[in-house]
């Protein structure tokens, strides 16, 4: 059933608002909805037939009274009104609308003529679509629905994050993983580089493929030396031509930059690795700092941290002595 409520709070006017209930629950939870939205705060609704109460805490927020009103499906609309939409609903009526639909927002992200302006556009096609004629309460529903619509809009086009308050942009985890996930591994990177390498392979000449193979197959240039029944040098001279011209090729068609560092598959052929430094310390990751030497050519040398700490110390004792 259809109801006119007027609410009365001290030292403002009176406000009207169309409600449906049929039950004192129902009505009750309608009163409440608007009475929140027109007071602002949490705010309690004390019903006794069709009068009652509105409390904010134990003080007196407002008062107000209910009349049954008539069905507006049961109503002619006045279609003479020189502003007149639809259904009998004028211009002032959308004006009207979208201001409640506005009171009724709860998300307050942008400002008033904004949400004013979604809310006035949403009820007037809805309006205008109607077959029949909409009540007061379905048009100002679809005027906040259309404002949350846009703040979900924005939301997911900026990655906001909706599970929590803190509105970051670019925080929401598929957003993330869409837009911010390094993908220069990616599979096809390697998918694309088989696909090269067996296109260029077979334009090598046919001592520098199996060059190329061998050291593939044993990973050793001595063993694919003695594979082929080559000497180490033959090899290695085979090994760089082939390299310059699969470089050129993988390149094309622009330039092949230069090609820097050493490919050495072993520390050594007459040793074995060494496993601890001069001093005795054990080399191990955490103990490692790679760098550049002093001298000419800055190749890259491994320093023990340990080392490094101990001589620290020592050079700051001899200040504290000096």
């Amino acid at each position: 059933m259809n109801y006119q409520l007027t609410l009365t709070a001290p030292g403002q006017p009176p406000a009207h608002r169309a409600i449906t209930g049929h039950t004192p629950a129902e009505l009750a939870q309608a009163v409440h909805w608007h009475a929140r939205g027109l007071l602002g705060g949490q705010v309690d609704v004390r019903l006794n037939g069709l009068v009652g109460t509105v409390h904010r805490g134990s003080a007196l927020a407002a008062e107000f009274t209910l009349e049954p009103a008539e069905d507006p499906t049961d109503v002619a609309p006045d279609t003479d009104a020189p502003d007149h939409v639809a259904h009998g609903y004028t211009l002032r009526d959308l004006h009207a609308l979208a201001k409640s639909a506005c009171v009724a927002d709860r998300t307050l992200s942008a400002d008033m003529t904004t949400r004013y302006d979604l809310a006035w556009s949403a009820i007037a096609e809805h309006l205008c679509a109607a077959d029949t004629q909409p009540g007061w309460n379905e048009l100002v529903r679809v005027g906040w629905q259309a404002i949350y619509a846009d703040v979900r809009a924005v939301n997911r086009m900026y990655g906001v994050d909706t599970t929590t308050r803190s509105g970051e942009v670019a925080t929401a985890p598929r957003f993330v993983a869409y837009w911010l996930a390094d993908r220069s591994d990616g599979m096809d990177v390697g998918l694309l580089e088989g696909i090269a390498v067996h296109q260029i392979l077979p334009t090598l000449p046919e001592h520098q493929r199996q060059a190329v193979v061998a050291l593939a197959v044993h990973d050793d240039y001595a063993a694919a030396a003695d594979a082929l029944g080559l000497k180490y040098v033959t090899l290695t001279a085979r090994l760089r031509f082939a390299r310059k011209a699969f470089r050129d090729l993988w390149f094309a068609p622009d330039t092949a930059p230069p090609a820097h560092g050493t490919d050495r598959r072993v520390g050594a052929y007459g040793k074995a690795p060494a496993t601890h430094c001069s001093a005795g310390h054990q080399w191990t990751p955490e103990n490692t700092r790679w760098g550049k030497s002093r001298g000419a050519g800055s190749a890259k040398v491994r320093r023990c941290r340990a080392c490094e700490r101990n001589r620290s110390a020592a050079r700051r004792a001899v200040k504290v002595a000096a």
